[in-house]
């Protein structure tokens, strides 16, 4: 018997989603299988398909697991790296720059002072690799200019404060995070499968690896790490070509470039294609899911929590996002019965 073609169990995978799921589930399954990053990615998501609840004898009821791996997907892909995303802590240094003064404290521990205070090295080299201006825009750090016009003499489509940002959020480190231990193992177990890449050097300390950072403006920080920016390798192009992908009401509005080619100043290392393709394809499974709504529904929760704790603080986000949709499922759930 010849061997199945990647192509041939793709499709397979995607035929017992659209038979098995419903609207819901079915459409972010899909989308997995669609926009998986490399072929190995497919290849993962489509096992898990089709393997899904093998242990069940009855068909009926191996195939009504489906729906759950939708959802633990949902709750290890989407749901953190969004929660997650623009978490990135700004160093002392940067955050009291022309200020003369620093920002108080608000460690959790020893570890993630240690973590945060770690970035500053990473943020310096990273702004000078990509000339202190928006790799994406083009735009230029104002804070340059107070060193001199050497910035400006380089070109540039304006001003507007950058930050350096994570790709990968700086919130999934091990060391810092305040996820669970058992939903931090299960969202890098889901993001490296979903990736069809190797993610063990960002697992285990290298979350602040030059090659897991961008530089991107103020507005751009915001729309990137809501998933709304993503940047997504261009096959046969130039090396660190992408083409600028955008979603929702207001990314697409911004008169953004549609390729952009990334550069360094230095020898310092480029940000890795395999981790911007993953958040491009994250950001690509999130607006082709049915469930954009349902992740505004959580996030205005969490909104609320932070409000509501006494030292202001957003611990345990990820943790309480995951709760919220089971909440948010179980009420769907409810409802579906009820029309019944």
């Amino acid at each position: 018997m010849p061997a199945i073609t990647p192509e041939a169990l793709v499709e397979r995978a995607a035929a017992v989603v659209r038979e098995h799921t419903q609207e819901r589930d079915q459409a972010l399954l899909l989308a997995m299988l669609d926009f998986a990053p490399n072929e190995r990615g497919k290849l993962n998501i489509a096992n898990k398909i089709l393997h899904c609840g093998e242990t069940y004898t009855r068909q009926k009821d191996r195939w009504a697991y489906v729906g759950r791996l939708a959802d633990f997907f949902w709750r290890n892909i989407v749901l953190p790296v969004r929660v997650a995303g623009g978490k990135t802590p700004e160093p002392r240094s940067r955050q009291s720059r022309g200020s003369g003064c620093s920002s108080s404290g608000g460690y959790r521990s020893s570890t993630e002072k240690q973590g945060v205070n770690e970035l500053k090295e990473i943020v310096e080299r990273a702004s000078i690799r990509d000339r202190h201006r928006c790799v994406i825009s083009g735009k230029v750090d104002p804070e340059t200019i107070a060193d001199g016009p050497g910035a400006l003499s380089q070109g540039g489509t304006g001003l507007e404060v950058t930050r350096v940002t994570h790709i990968i959020p700086f919130s999934l480190h091990d060391s810092v995070s305040s996820v669970s231990a058992g939903n931090l193992a299960s969202i890098w177990g889901a993001l490296e499968s979903f990736s069809g890449t190797s993610l063990s050097s960002l697992m285990h300390g290298g979350i602040n690896s030059l090659d897991n950072v961008v530089t991107l403006s103020a507005t751009l920080y915001r729309y990137f790490t809501e998933l709304q920016v993503a940047l997504d390798p261009v096959p046969g192009s130039p090396s660190h070509t992408y083409k600028v992908r955008t979603w929702g009401k207001v990314a697409p509005r911004l008169g953004l470039p549609k390729t952009i080619t990334l550069t360094s100043s230095s020898e310092i290392p480029l940000p890795n294609p395999a981790y911007l393709a993953l958040h491009c394809a994250i950001c690509r499974v999130l607006w082709s899911s049915a469930r954009v709504e349902e992740l505004k529904e959580v996030l205005e929760d969490l909104e609320e929590v932070i409000l509501l704790a006494s030292d202001g603080s957003s611990a345990n986000l990820i943790n309480i996002a995951i709760y919220r949709s089971l909440a948010i499922e179980e009420a769907q759930i409810a409802s579906s019965i009820g029309r019944q």
